[in-house]
């Protein structure tokens, strides 16, 4: 549904037309006054009440890579001190089909060298963005995140950055025995077509894990708004959003419950759908 289908006059159109136009109109009213507007007002009385504040979109910090991945590594660490334990680490394996991956006292490195790859008289040295090596169940996971740009290339070598990495796995002496995980992390879940063993995760199926992870329960009020922040942050931040979508949402709020205009509903109806993760997120308490 959209304003397009819906002008705000009948035009040239048939009396059928307007007839069935109206009752459109008056069926969604009726539907908005019985269920929407309670969760309108729930919406604004938390937005009201502050929201968790994204650190690194207020810092304009948004598409730096290495901030998000080292952001993103802590709280996949267990050892921090986020209150998450490995929780967020659990879900988001679990989603990519990986049930069997021992988390516990796994350790988390953050920009790892993980080997030199050699093209006749040319080499380039690789390092992952974030390496989870988990001893337990002898897995390793390799996490290789791209905001905006596309595989790093390299002057000297002609493989793709990810390719690179593969090779440089394939040879690391000290990751055998290990099982090898391989993440590809872009806002839109990015296929790299040259190394396809590199499962891609998007930013909404990270934030759907952090969702889960706080519907699950049993977090504290510092981990629970610990991981709401990292989630804003996710869900803002590597679009460049930051305040203008948020003030969008709620002004268009404010204008749907002050007016009885079918229009002024939907708008604020559309911008919910088109932000659904972060209006979740800003329902979570």
């Amino acid at each position: 549904m959209n304003e397009e289908a819906f002008p705000v006059g009948h035009g040239n159109a048939s009396p059928h037309a307007i007839q069935v136009i109206d009752a459109i109109r008056s069926a969604y009213d009726r539907d908005w006054e019985k269920r929407r507007r309670e969760f309108v007002h729930e919406f604004l009385s938390r937005t009201w009440a502050g929201i968790p504040l994204p650190v690194l979109s207020v810092c304009g910090r948004g598409t730096q890579e290495i901030r998000y991945s080292t952001y993103l590594a802590y709280f996949l660490d267990w050892s921090r001190h986020h209150g998450l334990g490995t929780r967020l680490l659990d879900k988001v394996l679990r989603s990519l089909g990986h049930n069997d991956v021992d988390t516990y006292r796994a350790r988390v490195e953050t920009e790892r060298y993980i080997g030199t790859v050699f093209d006749g008289k040319e080499s380039a040295d690789c390092f992952c963005d974030i390496v989870v090596t988990c001893e337990q169940s002898g897995h390793v996971i390799f996490i290789e995140q791209k905001i905006h740009s596309g595989e790093s290339p390299n002057g000297r070598v002609k493989l793709s950055q990810l390719q690179r990495y593969d090779l440089a796995i394939q040879e690391g002496s000290e990751l055998i025995g290990l099982r090898r995980i391989k993440i590809f992390l872009t806002p839109e879940g990015k296929v790299s077509s040259k190394a396809p063993e590199w499962q891609p995760l998007s930013y909404s199926a990270l934030i759907s894990a952090g969702l889960a992870v706080l519907r699950d329960g049993g977090l504290s009020s510092t981990a629970r708004g610990n991981l709401r922040r990292f989630l804003m942050d996710l869900a803002l931040g590597p679009f460049d959003k930051a305040e203008r979508e948020l003030n969008e949402l709620v002004d268009l709020a404010v204008k749907a419950t002050m007016s009885s205009d079918f229009l002024d509903r939907l708008r604020f109806d559309e911008a919910c759908t088109r932000n659904a993760l972060l209006v979740e997120l800003l329902m979570e308490g």
